[in-house]
């Protein structure tokens, strides 16, 4: 007996160990708003709207979220939305639905998952269910619900809330107006990891109605992006974390929004402004570290000229090209010389000839006096001729 006990408690606690590892996973895939536009952009086209920014249109004709392609079941989290688009995943779990009368329907991309963020009315015959459009909050006092246009509910007969072919079964929407005054708001609010949402009509209120039991799946994570699966007991959808940052690319300029704090960054260069570097009074900042340069400007921070033009030094004429510095030998008597001066080297033939030079001026000069000694007195005895 305490072996079977012990079996009991061991596989209790694997399967406890298993929606621990699936909540913890939900909570750890991680992915940036990208993974929205890359996953949506084959199935729509992604428009820039003036109130709510880049918005997503479906390419399906006829299409009405929470309506066509798909069903709800009733899982661990509420009442889940089942798409059968590959897409699904996305505009039905995350995000608000708005309505164009030029376009039709268009999602706008949110950050937090629900089994599906509509709102919820029903009597004694019906349930109906409306995408819900931005503005309208998640609250026990849900007035605003009311002021959803009665074209956008979508009522169904109560035993066929959990069929798979419940599109089968709408309501016509001309009735809707008749049975939206014959119902109320449900007000079954929800929070699930901070998430307020309406889970929609109790499950012992719909098994009570129709005398038959509903069957809870419990939601599971795909690895990743495609159409929401149901095997066996679960509900196998992905549901990564958003990050909530957009990036939107111009042709010139990246602008990229993180944490809604409107951060803009250039191409060109981080926090950097760079204007025309030929124009006069040019400010350059680098790094972001309010350096200011100015180039080929009146005012320079180091110096500052009165003409308006630059001055073109002209070349020294009959100036020797500088000769590269080149370590200098100590002399042989060991006397110490400038590295600055340049040794000049004794060169002996040069000086023999200065020697022999000067000697032979020497004796032209003697011989010269001589010459005029002869001159001036002939007979050699110190008295001029006449």
């Amino acid at each position: 007996m305490k072996k079977v006990l012990n079996i009991f408690l061991f596989a209790l606690l694997i399967s406890s160990g298993s929606t621990i590892s699936t909540e913890a996973k939900s909570q750890s895939a991680n992915v940036s708003f990208s993974v929205f536009y890359n996953s949506l952009k084959p199935y729509g086209r992604w428009m820039n709207n003036s109130q709510y920014g880049q918005v997503w249109v479906s390419n399906t004709r006829g299409f009405t979220p929470y309506s066509t392609g798909g069903h709800w079941a009733y899982t661990d989290y509420g009442w889940t939305w089942v798409s059968d688009y590959d897409w699904g995943w996305a505009p039905f779990h995350y995000g608000r639905w708005s309505y164009n009368a030029g376009y039709g329907w268009y999602w706008i991309p949110g950050y937090e998952w629900a089994p599906a963020w509509v709102a919820w009315r029903n009597n004694d015959d019906y349930y109906g269910w409306a995408p819900l459009s931005p503005g309208l909050t998640i609250s026990v006092g849900v007035s605003s619900y009311n002021s959803i246009p009665s074209g956008r509910w979508v009522f169904a007969p109560h035993r066929y809330i959990t069929s798979r072919d419940i599109n089968r079964y709408y309501v016509p929407r001309t009735q809707n107006v008749t049975i939206i005054n014959r119902t109320t708001v449900v007000n079954n609010v929800t929070v699930r990891n901070n998430v307020h949402y309406v889970a929609g009509p109790r499950r012992e209120d719909v098994e009570r109605v129709n005398h038959t039991k509903v069957q809870t799946y419990t939601v599971a994570n795909s690895s990743k992006p495609g159409k929401t699966v149901i095997n066996k007991n679960t509900v196998n959808v992905y549901r990564p974390i958003i990050n909530n940052n957009k990036t939107v690319v111009n042709n010139n300029n990246t602008t990229v929004n993180k944490n809604s704090n409107n951060t803009t960054v250039n191409k060109n260069s981080n926090n950097t402004k760079v204007t025309n570097k030929n124009t006069k009074n040019t400010t350059v900042t680098k790094n972001s570290d309010n350096t200011t340069t100015n180039k080929k400007v009146n005012n320079t921070t180091n110096k500052t000229t009165n003409s308006s033009k630059p001055v073109n030094k002209k070349p020294q004429q009959n100036k020797k090209p500088q000769q590269d510095k080149k370590p200098v030998k100590k002399p042989s008597d060991n006397s110490q010389v400038n590295n600055n001066q340049q040794v000049k080297q004794p060169i002996p033939n040069a000086n023999a000839k200065v020697q022999q030079r000067k000697q032979q001026v020497q004796q032209h000069k003697q011989q010269a006096k001589q010459e005029v000694a002869k001159r001036k007195n002939p007979n050699g005895n110190g008295k001029r001729n006449k």
